[in-house]
């Protein structure tokens, strides 16, 4: 009973420069393997179209997940 989860990547090309791209995955199951995801989002990314070149063809060996822990601020 996997239910598929919303996951942003921030795809980092140089921490100097900032050179950073945050992509949206919908629908993303929790009963892969982190090389299972790691694999999806290179080919995900070699092929979506909103991605500029430089970073489809960039050799990814590190990713940085962005979450929130908890939906709801405090008031």
């Amino acid at each position: 009973m996997a239910a598929g989860v919303v996951v942003t990547v921030r795809l980092v090309r140089s921490f100097q420069h900032r050179n950073f791209k945050p992509v949206v995955f919908h629908g993303v199951s929790l009963d892969q393997t982190v090389p299972d995801f790691i694999q999806l989002v290179k080919d995900d990314v070699a092929r979506r179209p909103g991605i500029p070149p430089p970073f489809r063809k960039y050799d990814y060996d590190t990713m940085k997940i962005v979450h929130q822990a908890f939906g709801a601020k405090v008031s």
